[in-house]
């Protein structure tokens, strides 16, 4: 079988991740590298001015086109849709498997009326939307949920129950459910033995992310004689949410225990990983976050809010701990609970590896990706 797949923004260096979709790939391909299935990956990316193609693996191949400076609706109809035309003409797939939805759909506009069409899902646009602080970031994302509606295949990967629950073409599409897999290095971290009363937070800083309301929790654990350390890793997407998380830093005397990193790479974030108790997701809106996917992979403690997919991830109280953005008091008495505990991180940390290698790890991931394209082929 030969799977055509099409993204926006894949890295070059693939050890130079930054979102949780480009992770889920590059962790997918590292599932099918040794399947019986030929992959080709077409990706549109700013970073580049000439096409380059890397052979990911003897059955993969990844083809980047240089992508200008103009809006991206703009680049993938006129651009992008006739550069993925001549890649189906020249390679024709069985699948042509869009990785994300939302502009990257507009690629499809041409040469795809007769290829079996698929799509993950990753984030529910009109959800984000209403998160976003500025009237631009508004508009991005509502027309990004409009492409969707109007352009979405019927057959549909989904992250989780939660985003099944959410689509319009409940009665009408082929779908699985089939979650974000994590890069294999992940499950090969070693234990904590010892607990140093560390949190990490990772991932894009802005209002939907909510590190405020992190830093909250930490001034009252302060307050109150516990003293977690705090280690932050991503950057902010804009300024005006820097400057309020920076000045809330301050104004209540944290900066002892707070540490930013900015963004990481790989083999970087699981360093600071493994030295970490805690992942701790204070998140408004998510679907399936993938950072909570790498946390219990990696045996670590997540703590998480109650938001999209995130309690099918954790069982509250045996792999993880979830609570209600609404009660402050719930994630503090969590934390309380935690602090010094070795033997309660040791619990938890045995089984949310355990949940992880179930649902998570590449082999698993793959065959059941696999498995939809050959069900699809076969419709």
């Amino acid at each position: 079988m030969k799977v055509l797949i099409v993204v926006p923004g894949f890295p070059i260096n693939t050890d130079n991740i930054k979102g949780g979709v480009n992770s889920a790939l590059v962790n997918l391909l590292s599932g099918f590298a040794n399947a019986d299935i030929n992959v080709r990956v077409v990706s549109f990316n700013r970073e580049i001015n000439i096409p380059e193609i890397i052979q990911f693996s003897k059955n993969i191949e990844i083809h980047y086109f240089p992508e200008n400076k103009l809006p991206h609706f703009i680049n993938f109809i006129f651009k992008g849709s006739f550069s993925v035309k001549k890649q189906i003409k020249e390679f024709n797939p069985h699948i042509v498997h869009f990785a994300m939805s939302g502009y990257i759909l507009l690629t499809g506009l041409f040469g795809l009326l007769k290829k079996v069409k698929l799509v993950t899902i990753h984030g529910i646009a009109f959800k984000e939307a209403k998160q976003k602080k500025t009237l631009k970031e508004k508009l991005v994302w509502y027309s990004n949920g409009i492409v969707e509606l109007l352009l979405c295949p019927d057959n549909i990967i989904h992250l989780s129950n939660y985003s099944l629950s959410l689509t319009d073409k409940k009665n009408t599409n082929t779908f699985s459910i089939i979650p974000n897999t994590v890069n294999r290095s992940y499950f090969d971290l070693p234990l904590k033995t010892a607990t140093s009363n560390t949190i990490m937070y990772a991932g894009i800083i802005d209002a939907n992310k909510n590190i405020l309301f992190l830093l909250r929790t930490i001034k009252a654990l302060v307050d109150k004689g516990i003293f977690f350390s705090v280690s932050v890793v991503g950057d902010f997407t804009d300024n005006y949410y820097k400057h309020e998380v920076l000045s809330y830093i301050k104004t209540n005397n944290l900066q002892g225990y707070i540490t930013f990193y900015g963004w990481l790479s790989q083999q970087q974030l699981q360093i600071q990983l493994a030295q970490s108790d805690i992942l701790m997701v204070s998140s408004k809106q998510e679907s399936l976050p993938m950072v909570i996917a790498e946390a219990m992979s990696a045996g670590k403690v997540v703590v998480s809010s109650i938001t999209g997919g995130t309690p099918e991830m954790i069982t509250d109280n045996i792999d993880g701990f979830l609570f209600d953005l609404l009660r402050k008091e719930k994630v503090i008495s969590i934390l309380e609970k935690l602090y010094d505990n070795n033997l309660l991180i040791q619990k938890i940390q045995v089984k949310a590896r355990e949940k992880a290698v179930s649902l998570y790890h590449s082999d698993r991931v793959a065959k059941k990706t696999i498995d939809f394209y050959e069900l699809l082929g076969n419709n």
